[in-house]
């Protein structure tokens, strides 16, 4: 069901980060080795955990953040690897959580290895990502205070809480805006160019979770009206700045994330 249609046709996902192929190439090697553990049976979970991963808009964000504002480094690529091993760690957890069996049309983890299998897979990637980037107190900080809040989102979505702009802001737009930070933070942009950016993908985040949310909805009209101004806010931050094709390629995946389907 598409819902938001006042725009030009949508780009592909592979047509969008055509600016940061190369680069998005290191980053699969670079986490490509980060996963491999030393023993088994935790190579075989990470190896499962690599096979049934997303479309990888995390790291993304964080590649084009930096892109934005300098040239991709290994601690773009750090810090990359960083956000995408600490949410494959929140989904596993999740799913532990919510007793699911299921996770992107695979068996979750917890259902091929087990519950405790998976609460320490989840636990070994929280742990090692955090070695990643030990050496940048900066950018440590900065993901240290995200991981907090996704801990309070998520109690705060079990117990029931009424206030769901809250929730999904601590569950999903507050990890958005730290990739954005981080990204910008690992070329070394200055502190009103990260916070620019971060605010974008603070509301970049809000309108991804909205769009998850809604895209069962019956009230395509209610629906359509949260999306247009979601995203209204979401673009209007990005065309601040100077014209560039990573600048076309933020407002691509933004106009991308409002019209996906799954």
């Amino acid at each position: 069901m598409q819902i938001y249609t006042n725009f030009a046709p949508v780009k592909s996902i592979n047509q969008i980060i055509s600016p940061i192929a190369a680069e998005l190439q290191q980053f699969e090697a670079f986490f490509g080795q980060t996963m491999c553990a030393e023993t088994e049976p935790m190579d075989s979970i990470m190896r499962y955990v690599w096979d049934s991963r997303g479309k990888r808009l995390r790291p993304i964000l964080v590649l084009l953040s930096a892109k934005l504002f300098g040239v991709i480094n290994e601690q773009t690529l750090r810090a990359a690897t960083f956000v995408e091993m600490i949410h494959s760690a929140t989904l596993i957890h999740d799913d532990v959580v919510d007793d699911d069996d299921q996770r992107r049309g695979h068996a979750s983890v917890k259902a091929q290895f087990g519950n405790l299998s998976a609460v320490l897979a989840g636990d070994y990637l929280l742990a090692k990502a955090m070695l990643l980037i030990a050496n940048d107190t900066d950018i440590l900080n900065e993901m240290l205070r995200t991981t907090v809040a996704m801990s309070e989102g998520e109690l705060m979505q079990l117990s029931e809480s009424n206030d769901y702009l809250e929730i999904i802001t601590r569950k999903t737009a507050l990890l958005m805006r730290s990739c954005c930070a981080i990204g910008a933070m690992s070329v070394g942009a200055a502190e009103e160019q990260i916070q620019r950016i971060a605010d974008f993908g603070l509301h970049f985040g809000i309108l991804f979770q909205l769009r998850d949310d809604i895209l069962d909805t019956e009230n395509v009209d209610k629906a359509n009206d949260l999306i247009t101004n979601c995203l209204e806010r979401t673009i209007n931050r990005i065309q601040n700045f100077p014209p560039s094709t990573i600048r076309d390629a933020l407002t691509d995946l933004t106009y991308f994330c409002a019209n996906r389907e799954q």
